[in-house]
């Protein structure tokens, strides 16, 4: 899973962007895009819309109940100051560069915004609604908790990206971790930490259960 480069990311004003078929908003349709609406309110918009150009419109591909959330937002005057311009993709370099978790949310940030709700008692497929992420995504960063707090910084500061940070997280022990990352250094692959680890018999973390560890 690699994260979206930021510099592939482009802005617009939401009066930009189109759909090529209008829709009337009703039943589960309405339901939906009101609880996308409150989790852009609380948490941001957490994934660039993705579009293809045409005309000199910005034609929405994915992302269409998330744009009619943001103009519900921008009608009622609760559109967050971070959306003036809404994030946006063109659908060439998303079909190669799309990811699985968010590209508009810092690694501080959606580390942090997970495990709070965890903790908080929210289990996984709640904490997949509210963000409106992939069950596995959500699985994929609370296992983020078995890195060592200086691989953690290192995921913060994008020293490693999210693939490589859970590939150190299979290793529970914080100084074999630490050992194969100062062997491999930060650009080695997912498969290149994971091999590194079974052939010097570092133990991987059971998969069985999350265990959050401070």
């Amino acid at each position: 899973m690699k994260d979206t480069p930021m510099s592939y990311i482009e802005t617009a004003s939401v009066d930009m962007f189109t759909t090529l078929r209008s829709r009337l908003l009703r039943g589960q349709t309405l339901q939906d895009v009101k609880a996308m609406q409150a989790s852009i309110a609380r948490f941001g918009l957490l994934s660039p819309i993705v579009i293809s150009r045409a005309q000199g419109r910005l034609i929405v591909v994915d992302g269409r109940k998330r744009l009619a959330a943001i103009k519900r937002l921008s009608f009622m005057g609760r559109l967050p100051r971070s959306l003036v311009n809404i994030p946006f993709i063109e659908v060439d370099i998303a079909q190669t560069k799309q990811s699985k978790t968010p590209a508009l949310m810092s690694n501080r940030e959606l580390y942090t915004t997970v495990t709070d709700m965890f903790t908080a008692h929210q289990d996984i497929d709640a904490i997949a609604a509210d963000l409106f992420l992939p069950r596995e995504s959500v699985r994929q960063v609370l296992t983020l908790a078995h890195l060592s707090p200086r691989l953690r910084r290192a995921f913060f500061d994008k020293v490693i990206d999210f693939s490589r940070a859970k590939a150190f997280a299979t290793m529970p022990n914080h100084k074999a971790q630490e050992l194969v990352f100062m062997a491999l250094g930060p650009f080695a692959d997912e498969n290149e930490i994971l091999n590194f680890g079974k052939t010097h018999n570092t133990p991987t973390a059971p998969a069985q259960r999350i265990r959050m560890i401070a």
